[in-house]
């Protein structure tokens, strides 16, 4: 019995050698779908499967190594987090220039996770959170420049008024 993970990032299985056999006459399944013997911890291409590699005959090496299963080996739903609300609240509060590119990414999340696309919503999810912090650091650096550099400015300047513009 076997365990593959779909071109759609899904799990199906288990499965007999047989019915795998079914889907790769079909399309459903190629030498570099990732599968997962029953028992076994490790994932490994479809067609590196002594029992099924002659199903694809001569197979030729990926031209990348093939991604990681993301997929929950529990069976559960996926939880990705989305980082929308930090993204709204570093917009308002912080940068709203990367702010608005961290809820672009965090918007994603989510209709990607419904389209089965696993890879995708964790690369939003990391893109939209490396927004977040970066539109908090530039939001953190403006408010120590106001509240701390204007007002030393002011007074080695000899300024009455510490927030005339």
């Amino acid at each position: 019995m076997y365990t593959i993970i779909g071109s759609d990032g899904k799990q199906y299985g288990p499965v007999t050698a047989e019915q795998l056999r079914q889907w790769i006459k079909e399309g459903r399944a190629s030498a570099h779908t990732q599968t997962r013997a029953e028992g076994a911890a490790t994932w490994q291409p479809l067609g590196s499967i002594p029992e099924l590699a002659s199903c694809f005959g001569a197979v030729p090496a990926p031209s990348a190594p093939p991604a990681a299963p993301t997929a929950p080996t529990s069976g559960g739903p996926v939880r990705i987090p989305s980082y929308l609300p930090q993204a709204i609240l570093v917009t308002l509060c912080c940068c709203p220039l990367f702010g608005i590119l961290a809820m672009f990414y965090a918007a994603q999340v989510n209709g990607k996770l419904l389209a089965g696309n696993v890879a995708g919503a964790m690369e939003s999810s990391h893109t939209a959170k490396t927004w977040c912090w970066i539109a908090f650091g530039f939001g953190l650096a403006f408010y120590i420049m106001i509240v701390v550099i204007w007002p030393l400015l002011s007074l080695f300047l000899g300024k009455a008024c510490i927030f005339r513009f």
